[in-house]
């Protein structure tokens, strides 16, 4: 009998040690999550490329996000993606798009419309409003002999509040830029921008001279066409980073 009695309490031991690698394993199972369904990974990768189409890098002109693999176009696409991985609806991530880089980067005319609307909402009605004329400017053929070529943009607050520029830079050593306020001018910057301390105050309604200077004779500039950005930053709180271009087929 006693041997009886060790065999089943044996068989007990088992089946408790059975019972429970099957709870913990089941347990496991709970967390990993469900593969997703090759169909479910086509139809968002569908939405994303629709979002991309609809879409532009800040400082691209000539191609979509969808086209563009530029270091910005990259970050775009990496904000996107961690929006829609999250379960953010399109609306909101075409706002929240405007919102870190500009309504600008909105190419759909209908949206850019509704997502400005809600940002001029959220803003209130006394707020600053830069603006840059023109938006660009192409400088046509130019000689190294020339040394350099320079073109003065209006910069204008057309809001009801101070603006305020807080800093200025370029996107290539080759270009300087400027800013003249009640006949003062401050020195020219670069790609390093204004100094962290510097800012400038815009009137409501009032403007200001915004220089840019392209530098022929800069190691930077080659033959052929030459396109630069200047980047304004402000406390404009729908375009708190505006972009003018200049161009230039550079010549010997």
């Amino acid at each position: 009998m006693k041997a009886y009695h060790k065999i089943f309490l044996i068989i007990l031991f088992f089946a408790y040690l059975i019972s429970s690698f099957q709870s913990a394993f089941a347990q496991n199972l709970d967390d990993f999550p469900a593969k997703r369904d090759p169909a479910t990974n086509l139809i968002a990768e569908r939405e994303k490329l629709e979002i991309y189409s609809k879409l532009r890098d800040r400082r691209c002109t000539t191609m979509t996000l969808a086209e563009c693999n530029c270091p910005d176009a990259k970050e775009m696409k990496a904000y996107i993606d961690a929006l829609i991985e999250t379960g953010v609806g399109k609306e909101d991530i075409f706002y929240k798009v405007a919102r870190k880089f500009s309504p600008n980067t909105i190419l759909d005319k209908q949206i850019k419309a509704q997502v400005e609307e809600r940002l001029i909402k959220e803003a209130g009605e006394k707020r600053p409003q830069i603006v840059l004329e023109p938006a660009s400017f192409d400088f046509g053929a130019v000689t190294r002999k020339q040394k350099s070529v320079s073109k003065i943009f209006k910069l204008s607050n057309n809001g009801n509040d101070t603006l305020i520029v807080k800093r200025i830079k370029t996107s290539c050593p080759c270009t300087l830029v400027a800013l003249r306020t009640d006949k003062k001018k401050t020195p020219y910057y670069g790609t390093e921008g204004s100094p962290a301390d510097w800012k400038a105050e815009v009137k409501p309604q009032d403007s200001v001279e915004l220089e840019v200077m392209l530098d022929l004779l800069s190691p930077h500039i080659k033959n052929g066409k030459a396109i630069r950005d200047v980047t304004v930053v402000s406390n404009d709180p729908l375009y708190p980073e505006m972009t003018v271009r200049v161009e230039a087929v550079v010549e010997d």
